[in-house]
């Protein structure tokens, strides 16, 4: 399952873009893991690949168990494993993060 469906297991507010802080706390769980990712030019910024580090959050939603996913801002995010985008400064490979949802404040 594509991890942007996750959305279907939320009741989403603010024009069907969010989820509250209470959900979002409920359903996921923060790792000591990091993954080092572009947003590949639609953060409006990294045209050229140009890479962030996040921490990695996990789920126990069924079939979304193995998604990595980061919080940047408001923004809850996946890892695309399977999209590479190099980075023009340094050579380097990252994986592309793609927006899932907001994350409302408390």
């Amino acid at each position: 399952m594509h991890p942007y469906f996750i959305r279907n297991h939320f009741i989403l507010g603010n024009y069907n873009t969010s989820i509250t802080r209470k959900e979002f706390e409920e359903s996921f769980t923060k790792t000591k893991e990091s993954v080092r990712f572009t947003f590949n030019g639609w953060d409006g910024k990294s045209y050229n690949g140009e890479s962030r580090n996040a921490k990695v959050y996990r789920t126990s939603i069924p079939g979304y168990e193995e998604v990595r996913f980061i919080k940047v801002g408001k923004a809850l995010c996946y890892i695309d494993e399977e999209s590479m985008i190099i980075e023009k400064a340094t050579g380097e490979a990252h994986p592309e993060a793609g927006w899932i949802m907001d994350v409302e404040r408390a």
